[in-house]
C-alpha cells in the first residue's frame, strides 16, 4: 500500500502531503550532483565556493543566524527526483538561501525506507536526518543507547511551531527510555479523530447500476461485494495489507483493536482482547468467501492500481488520498472523473448502530537525526523546520512563493491560480515534495477560500465535505493517548503479528487459540514486563 499509514487533517491544504505520497521512485540511493551511494553525514563547516556564493546573499543570512554555510544529508522517499542540481526550482534555491545550507538528497523509496534506514543505521551511514516510521520502542531504545541517534536540544523553545507539538502528552509520553526526545513528530491534525485516514472506495456506478444501497451491516456488506463481483466478474474486496482490512472494514468490530484497552481493570494490547480474535474471524469469511483478494498478502501487491483499472469493485485505502488519484484514475479512465464513478463508503455500524472514528496519534511518523550529526546542523534543521510549521512557511508549501503565487489577503490568501485547472505546484517547485511533508503534515489550518477548479480541489472538496459528516455523527474512539504513548515505547516481545494474522486468515487454525499461544509467547519475552510497567503507572486511567 502506497499510503502512509495515518496521516489526516480533513483540509484542501493535505492535497499537497496526498500527492506527496501517491508514487514512489527510484530504489537506489541518489544525490545532488551525483553523491552516490554513501548517505553518511556530510562533513561539518563551509564547503564549495559555488555553494557558498549561491546561499549567502539571503538578508545577511538571517541577520547571521545562519552565518556559516552548511551542506546537510537528508533522506526521505523520493527525494532525488524532487532536489536535482540542475532543475529549476525557486523554492529550493528560495529556502536553500533563507537557511545559508545545501541540501543534500539521499533517496529512498516509500517501499524501502525501512529496510535502508536500518541497514544505514547498522553501517553507520545514517544521513544528517531521516524520514522514519518508528519513534518509539525497542529500535529507537537501542539507537539511542548506542548513540545511533542524536536527541533533541533540552532547550526547544527557540523554535515554538515544533515546540507546541513536541510538549503534547502523546509526543512527550513517547520519550526513549533515557526519557530524552528524539524525534519531530511530522504532526496530522489537531485531534486524533482521523476517520479519513481508513475505510473503503467503491464503485459507485456499478452500485447505482446494480440498485445497491450503502451497507449497515457486515452481511450486507457481504452482499453488496458479492453481487458486484459476480455481475462484474472482478474481485470484491482488494488490498494491500492486512493491518488496513481489519481497521478499515472491521473497524467498529474493535474500536480500539490496535490499542492499549483496559479489561477487567487491567491495561494490555488491543490484540489480547476476543474483540480482535472477531476481527480475524470477520476477514477470514472474506477470504474463504471469494471476496478478498487472493493477493492481498503479497509483498507489492499493487490493489491501488487493481480498483483504477476497472478489476475490483472496492479498495481498502486511506480515503483522504483519494486527491491523488484522478490521475491514476484518468491513465485507466480517458476522459472519465473519478467522482462520477467512485465514492468513499460509509463505515458500517457497531452492533449498537454507532460508528466510532478510527484514532490516531496526532503525528504519524518523525525526523530523526544521525548521532554523528554536528549540534549547528541539527540547529539549522530544526530552524528550517520551525519555519515549515510556522504559518509562513504552510503557506509557502501550499500555494507557491508570496508575490509569484499567492498574494497576503489578512490572515488568508489570495491564490492566484485558484482557476488554472490544469496548474500544479509540484511540478513548478519539484522540492516541494519535501518542504511540504518534512516538518508536518498540516497545521489544521486553511488559508485560503474555496477550492482549485482542478480535478483535485474537486476531489478535495468532496473529501473534506464526507470527513466533516462522519466527524459530526461519529463517536471518539474509546482510546486513551497518554496511556499509549508510554505503552508504545515500551518492548511488548516484538512478535510478527501481522504475520500470524495472516496466516489466520488463508488457514483454517482455532484463532482464539493460536491468539493465545501467541500472546504465551510474547509474555516471556518482554510483554509482561510492559503490562506491569503500564498498570503501575496508570493504576487509574481510563
Amino acid at each position: 500500500m502506497k499510503r502512509g499509514q495515518t496521516f489526516a487533517a480533513g483540509i484542501a491544504s493535505l492535497a499537497l502531503a496526498a500527492t506527496l505520497l501517491a508514487g514512489c521512485g527510484s530504489n537506489s540511493p541518489s544525490g545532488n550532483e551525483g553523491t552516490g551511494s554513501v548517505p553518511a553525514s556530510s562533513n561539518d563547516g563551509a564547503d564549495s565556493s559555488s555553494n557558498t556564493n549561491k546561499n549567502t546573499n539571503a538578508n545577511a543570512a538571517e541577520d547571521d543566524l545562519f552565518k556559516d554555510h552548511l551542506d546537510i544529508s537528508l533522506a526521505f522517499y523520493d527525494i532525488a527526483t524532487s532536489i536535482k542540481a540542475d532543475q529549476p526550482d525557486p523554492m529550493l534555491q528560495m529556502i536553500e538561501q533563507k537557511f545559508n545550507i545545501t541540501i543534500k538528497p539521499v533517496n529512498e523509496s516509500w517501499g524501502d525506507y525501512g529496510d535502508r534506514t536500518k541497514l544505514w543505521a547498522a553501517s553507520g551511514q545514517l544521513p544528517d536526518a531521516f524520514f522514519f516510521d518508528q519513534t518509539s520502542g525497542d529500535l529507537v531504545n537501542q539507537w539511542a543507547d548506542q548513540g545511533i541517534i542524536k536527541p533533541l536540544p533540552d532547550d526547544m523553545s527557540p523554535y515554538p511551531n515544533l515546540k507546541k507539538y513536541i510538549d503534547l502528552p502523546d509526543v512527550a509520553g513517547a520519550a526513549a527510555a533515557d526519557g530524552k526526545n528524539y524525534f519531530i513528530p511530522r504532526m496530522l491534525a489537531n485531534r486524533n479523530e482521523l476517520p479519513m485516514d481508513r475505510g473503503i472506495e467503491i464503485r459507485k456506478d456499478w452500485m447505482d447500476e446494480l440498485g445497491l444501497q450503502d451497507p449497515t451491516t457486515y452481511d450486507e456488506l457481504k452482499n453488496v461485494l458479492k453481487t458486484i463481483a459476480d455481475k462484474k466478474h472482478v474481485i470484491g474486496l482488494t488490498a494491500g495489507g492486512i493491518g488496513w482490512i481489519r481497521e478499515s472494514v472491521f473497524q467498529n468490530i474493535n474500536p480500539a483493536s490496535a490499542w492499549w484497552q483496559k479489561v477487567n481493570g487491567q491495561w494490555q494490547p488491543g490484540w489480547m482482547t476476543d474483540g480482535y480474535a472477531e476481527q480475524i474471524a470477520q476477514i477470514r469469511d472474506l477470504y474463504q468467501s471469494g471476496l478478498l483478494d487472493k493477493d492481498f498478502a503479497l509483498p507489492n501487491v499493487d490493489a491501488e492500481n487493481k480498483f483504477m483499472q476497472g478489476k475490483a469493485a472496492a479498495l481498502v485505502t486511506t480515503p483522504k488520498t483519494m486527491n491523488a488519484e484522478p490521475a491514476l484514475w484518468n491513465k485507466a479512465n480517458p476522459n472519465s472523473s473519478i467522482l462520477d464513478h467512485v465514492k468513499i463508503l460509509n463505515p458500517v455500524p457497531a452492533s449498537d448502530g454507532k460508528n466510532y472514528l478510527y484514532g490516531y496519534f496526532d503525528y504519524w511518523s518523525g525526523t530523526l537525526f544521525s548521532g554523528t550529526a554536528s549540534d549547528a546542523k541539527q540547529e539549522r534543521l530544526l530552524a528550517l523546520m520551525d519555519w515549515l510549521a510556522s504559518p509562513e512557511g504552510q503557506k509557502v508549501t501550499r500555494y507557491g512563493l508570496q508575490g509569484v503565487d499567492w498574494e497576503p489577503n489578512g490572515d488568508m490568501v489570495t491564490n492566484k491560480h485558484q482557476s488554472e485547472k490544469d496548474f500544479d505546484l509540484m511540478k513548478l517547485y519539484p522540492s516541494n515534495n519535501v518542504f511540504s511533508a518534512l516538518a508536518i503534515w498540516s497545521d489544521g489550518n486553511k488559508y485560503v477560500e474555496g477550492y482549485p477548479a482542478t480535478e483535485t480541489g474537486k476531489v478535495q472538496e468532496y473529501i473534506d465535505n464526507v470527513e466533516a459528516e462522519q466527524l459530526q455523527s461519529g463517536e471518539k474512539p474509546p482510546i486513551n493517548w497518554i496511556v499509549n504513548a508510554f505503552a508504545s515505547s515500551l518492548s511488548t516481545g516484538g512478535g510478527d503479528l501481522d504475520a500470524l494474522v495472516t496466516q489466520l486468515v488463508i488457514g483454517k487454525e482455532d484463532i482464539k487459540a493460536a491468539m493465545k499461544k501467541y500472546v504465551d509467547e510474547q509474555m516471556g519475552l518482554g510483554l509482561a514486563d510492559a503490562i506491569k510497567a503500564v498498570n503501575d503507572k496508570y493504576p487509574d486511567e481510563n
